[in-house]
């Protein structure tokens, strides 16, 4: 007994913003039960009970939603799972926040609770959506890298283990996840030689430990794979296959839409070999910068044409890209306007609004039964409704959210920290330089480590405002 009293005072803070993230988002959740479903969800859930596992989103995220199922065979479970992940994470990250007194961490605990009503927060943790994990486990990674600024980056075996099953599962939650995870591995080991300058067996013990987890991980998660990829091409048509188009191919096909769209390909050869990937016409007014769906979805592509002269068809657009760069240079800035433009919410996909599925036509706006229907109609949907009014709009935008970060942690690393601060904001860098070579779309749930980052570093930065403030007065005195 007197053990467990004992855990509890010395955890007392995680446990009580782990409890009360956990309540928040649980009565959420029972708001909007079974929870916000999406598309890319619906898709994953619907291979978890036909079985039928395809690489469309990373296997091992559809794979683990199967695992859940085998505890409970619906979507609620794991919406649970996410809700469990992001208050423990939540939880052990805001312990790594130093506070001088009790009183500070009072300002923790209300901090969580307001937090987690905050739409981006408490909406997106319970939506089906594999992003969320993803962005969870950045948000871990985080956490240890917080836990390293505080303790002089003195880590211990378990840091390393838990670190390199971290970036597992960073890796095989999105695609782009496997270039946060090789990036991050090679900022360990420059940070592990530049810190003890020299090359030492326990430098080298401890690199090794998050590497060897990671790959002993990485080839645990590829037997799954390997035999859901091989159901899956069994149960497929050999025809069904040949319409698969690769996703450089549909790049580049993107990017030729773009020189079609400006009128820069006037030749008649290359033109009449254009129009065997699809009518000319649709091809060029279906053109949409922001997002590659309109390309991918909207238009008949021969997909046997694009396979058998991929060739040919990358020669065009370095042709025309040679002539015409001004044209790619202006779709690579407004594809990536999501990561780098602080103001294009009129442009960005954001996922908010309450809603029981997603069709091709847009989002159903019935949304599920609920005892708690005062609640969601009179106070919560209106609180999503005035967010998306006036300035507040903009809060959506992740490179404003990204930027903002940035700001606080140069305030933190000259008042408080020191430079080793900006390390915090590595999770969201990292997936931010991952995107910019294969954005897909201006969908908000890509970039979503930036406002979880975020919070945190606005809780640390509402923790130490007095000291900050304090260190302002000092200068101008000295002045």
């Amino acid at each position: 007994m007197n053990k467990v009293k004992a855990f509890i005072k010395n955890n007392k803070d995680i446990i009580i913003c782990t409890l009360i993230a956990m309540i928040v988002c649980l009565f959420l959740f029972l708001v909007y039960y079974p929870g916000i479903m999406t598309y890319d969800g619906n898709n994953q859930w619907k291979q978890v009970q036909t079985g039928v596992i395809n690489n469309a989103h990373p296997i091992f995220s559809t794979f683990f939603m199967l695992l859940l199922s085998k505890i409970h065979n619906t979507t609620t479970i794991v919406i649970l799972f996410q809700i469990l992940a992001f208050s423990v994470t939540w939880g052990l990250l805001v312990r790594e926040i130093r506070v001088k007194n009790e009183k500070q961490n009072i300002i923790k605990y209300i901090y969580t609770f307001i937090m987690c009503f905050i739409p981006i927060i408490g909406i997106y943790i319970i939506s089906l959506w594999k992003d969320i994990l993803y962005s969870i486990y950045l948000l871990g990674l985080g956490g240890i890298i917080l836990y390293g600024i505080n303790h002089n980056f003195k880590y211990k075996n378990y840091h390393y283990v838990l670190t390199g099953i971290l970036l597992t599962l960073i890796a095989s939650y999105r695609h782009n996840g496997i270039i946060v995870a090789i990036l991050m591995l090679m900022i360990i080991g420059i940070g592990l030689l530049v810190k003890r300058k020299t090359i030492t067996k326990k430098t080298v013990k401890k690199y090794s430990l998050v590497f060897l987890v990671f790959i002993i991980a990485m080839l645990l998660i590829a037997i799954p794979k390997k035999i859901y990829t091989d159901k899956t091409n069994k149960e497929v048509k050999t025809n069904q296959l040949e319409r698969k188009i690769s996703l450089k191919n549909k790049y580049i096909l993107w990017m030729i839409q773009a020189e079609l769209k400006e009128g820069k390909i006037k030749n008649k050869k290359d033109l009449k070999f254009l129009s065997n990937i699809t009518n000319l016409d649709k091809f060029k007014d279906n053109y949409n910068p922001y997002i590659i769906n309109d390309l991918v979805y909207k238009n008949d592509l021969n997909a046997n044409f694009i396979n058998k002269n991929e060739d040919k068809i990358l020669d065009i657009l370095i042709k025309y890209a040679g002539k015409n760069p001004e044209v790619i240079i202006d779709h690579v800035i407004r594809r990536d306007a999501l990561l780098i433009n602080p103001v294009s919410k009129n442009i960005t996909y954001v996922y908010v609004y309450s809603f029981s599925e997603w069709d091709y036509l847009g989002f159903d706006k019935l949304t599920p039964k609920t005892k708690f229907k005062f609640f969601r109609d009179n106070i919560y949907d209106r609180v999503i409704n005035l967010s998306f009014k006036g300035i507040l709009k903009y809060f959506y935008q992740p490179a404003l959210i990204l930027y903002i970060s940035i700001i606080m942690l140069i305030i933190l690393s000259i008042k408080v920290y020191g430079k080793s601060i900006h390390l915090l904001g590595l999770p969201m860098y990292l997936n931010t330089i991952s995107l910019l070579p294969i954005n897909l779309a201006q969908d908000l749930r890509y970039v979503y480590i930036n406002y979880l980052i975020f919070f945190v570093i606005l809780l640390i930065f509402i923790i130490n405002f007095k000291e900050i403030i304090k260190r302002d007065k000092k200068a101008k005195k000295s002045k």
